[in-house]
């Protein structure tokens, strides 16, 4: 009987780690680049509710965002919520929504740009002019003050 009762311990265990590593899948970001004081992308090359994250460091703080195309409008958030910003998971992406890593709240692509508060992302506002969606080095860097 000990050795069937271990056997089960272990499998609990191997599958808590594999639930765990679920919900801390690895982010990736690209690194924000910028043309003077902004950030640009070509807006024409993003297909549709497909987000691209990226990170800028500032005094050794990263700062990350993504921007999505919704409905042809472009739209940028930080990667990060009011809600569960002390975890700091932030979202991943699915076909049809972003998800909060943290407490898995999903949210529809074509919400995000009227959702307030809860777990939405915080917004991070853009221009999109001439093909081009322009984000200022000064709104990023307003986005320090929510990162842990």
């Amino acid at each position: 009987m000990g050795i069937n009762k271990g056997k089960g311990l272990y499998i609990v265990l191997i599958a808590a780690v594999f639930i765990f590593q679920g919900c801390r899948e690895s982010r990736t970001y690209e690194k924000a680049e910028f043309t003077g004081d902004a950030f640009q992308v070509d807006s024409t090359s993003f297909k549709e509710k497909t987000p691209a994250f990226y990170s800028h460091t500032d005094a050794a703080k990263a700062i990350t965002f993504f921007v999505v195309k919704v409905n042809g409008q472009m739209l940028s958030f930080f990667d990060i919520c009011n809600s569960c910003k002390y975890h700091n998971l932030g979202y991943r992406a699915d076909k049809s929504f972003v998800e909060c890593r943290n407490c898995r709240v999903t949210i529809p692509y074509e919400d995000l740009k009227t959702g307030i508060g809860g777990c939405y992302p915080i917004p991070l506002p853009g221009r999109q002019q001439n093909g081009m969606y322009t984000v200022t080095r000064a709104e990023i860097l307003r986005g320090k003050q929510f990162f842990p």
